[in-house]
């Protein structure tokens, strides 16, 4: 049965992956992006817009109170910056892009999906949540906030029907890693092949892959340590 999909930051990476998958199966897709959509004509609907525009809110009321119910929302929109003192100037935009219009989304959305008792959130988020990273503090803060919040929300709402999921990704072959190393890197069809199952199972959280998630809740433990001591 097909479902009515909206996905958020779609134009690249991950989120495109997830949006040829899902169209590929017959699913009716509106995307969302900053970025024009790679798929141009031949693809869904697209709306080119920044989700830290003023405009946005109401373009979601609009998507939600005007058109299709919304089944599925998935949120892929996401930016890093590296810190190089004394520029703070990126920080603020961010959290914005990373946690603050997520929440902004879910919370045009969820309304609707509680009178009707169904509906789906899933969140990409990053194995490097649990990570202190002093050249990217403010990426890994937000995601830090992005994970708590969703998984929050997925014991809040479940017991009203609505199911939310955030999906801890290690490195994902986008232009997003800005490492010198990445290990177990996974093809951005990979990824989308985890969203799409997720959508199947509906599980709260699902940290891939899981030794990349072992190795950096270790070094957690040991950046711990050293705040502790120092």
């Amino acid at each position: 049965m097909s479902q009515h999909i909206l996905i958020i930051g779609n134009s690249d990476g991950i989120g495109a992956a997830v949006t040829r998958a899902l169209v590929a199966r017959g699913d009716t897709v509106v995307g969302i992006s900053r970025s024009p959509s790679p798929l141009a004509e031949k693809g869904p609907r697209h709306l080119t817009l920044d989700v830290t525009s003023p405009e946005y809110p109401a373009v979601l009321q609009r998507l939600v109170s005007k058109e299709d119910p919304i089944d599925v929302c998935i949120y892929c929109a996401a930016i890093g910056s590296e810190l190089t003192l004394p520029d703070l100037s990126k920080e603020a935009q961010v959290i914005e892009v990373n946690l603050t219009a997520m929440v902004r989304t879910m919370a045009a959305l969820t309304p609707d999906w509680l009178s009707r008792g169904n509906g789906h959130f899933i969140g990409l988020s990053s194995l490097a949540d649990d990570f202190y990273n002093q050249d990217a503090p403010s990426y890994t803060a937000s995601k830090a906030a992005f994970s708590n919040y969703l998984v929050s929300m997925a014991l809040k709402l479940k017991p009203h029907g609505v199911n939310v999921t955030n999906i801890r990704f290690g490195y994902v072959d986008t232009k997003l890693p800005k490492a010198e190393q990445k290990p177990m890197m996974m093809t951005v069809e990979r990824a989308a092949e985890h969203v799409l199952r997720c959508m199947k199972t509906r599980p709260i959280q699902l940290s891939v892959p899981k030794p990349i998630g072992a190795i950096l809740f270790g070094l957690r433990w040991i950046q711990s340590l050293r705040v502790w001591t120092s």
